[in-house]
């Protein structure tokens, strides 16, 4: 039965500025008696959220999700395993980190990014560095139960569905899927393409992505999905220029969208 995660990436007052920046956000362990009513049924919890946290605070946060009823199911993490070799340096340590963290919270899923710029003027050594990298990703972890989902995302390697699965099919770990979600083509081919080795999907219905999710969400349905789906960025999640960010109504937003999906899971 699929599984409907919250996003925490859809609360931070500040979500992409510069670190000094995202510190002015309130704490995850401040909001989760708000987020707690909203009917999901688990958090993919936002890495940015675990920034300039001691292991101390982490732990702490941990045990006051579970505390509140709710639990990490998933991981984003951001990675880059293709632009250099610095960058897959980068990437193997924030897997160090989470493999401290599985424990803590008890995810065994991860979302991460392959990196490395546009697929069309990839070189190479891009792709040489990702499998090679993701490679030694899925070996760090080997026994440990966890599964690393990319995320098909424009502007990296896994910018198309052709791409996403020459990724997996070249990486050949059975710990190495796709994180699918809306590519702008045709929804079905799209589909057709990745089902396979689809193992979560992120939705999203913030006004400035023009979303169709709720045509994929039917297609899934339609096709017997039965794994993950976190809705990213919700409803007034993210406003518009010149419009202060507004966590109540964020919250608001993603409870009214869980419930849209919920509803398009019965049709």
């Amino acid at each position: 039965m699929i599984q409907i995660l919250q996003g925490t990436i859809s609360y931070p007052e500040v979500k992409w500025g510069k670190a000094e920046d995202r510190l002015k956000n309130t704490p995850l362990v401040k909001i989760l008696d708000e987020i707690k009513g909203i009917g999901a049924d688990g958090i993919e919890l936002w890495g940015r959220h675990l920034d300039n946290l001691s292991e101390a605070d982490i732990k702490a946060l941990a045990k006051a999700i579970k505390a509140s009823g709710q639990k990490v199911v998933v991981f984003g993490a951001y990675t880059d395993f293709a632009s250099s070799d610095e960058s897959v340096k980068a990437a193997m340590e924030e897997g160090r980190r989470y493999l401290k963290l599985m424990n803590v919270f008890g995810a065994k899923k991860m979302r991460i990014f392959a990196g490395g710029g546009a697929s069309a003027e990839a070189k190479p050594e891009h792709w040489s560095r990702a499998i090679a990298g993701m490679k030694e990703l899925a070996k760090m972890y080997a026994g440990t139960g966890m599964m690393f989902v990319i995320e098909t995302h424009d502007s990296q390697l896994a910018d198309t569905p052709e791409t996403a699965v020459r990724l997996v099919k070249e990486v050949n770990d059975p710990s190495i899927r796709l994180n699918y979600q809306y590519m702008r083509g045709d929804i079905k081919k799209e589909l057709d393409t990745v089902w396979p080795y689809v193992e979560h999907v992120h939705m999203s219905f913030a006004a400035r992505y023009n979303s169709r999710d709720d045509e994929v969400m039917k297609e899934l349905v339609k096709r017997g999905y039965d794994k993950t789906i976190t809705l990213e960025f919700c409803t007034d999640s993210l406003p518009k220029e010149g419009e202060t960010f507004s966590r109540a109504k964020a919250i608001a937003g993603m409870k009214k969208d869980i419930a849209l999906l919920r509803s398009l899971m019965k049709k």
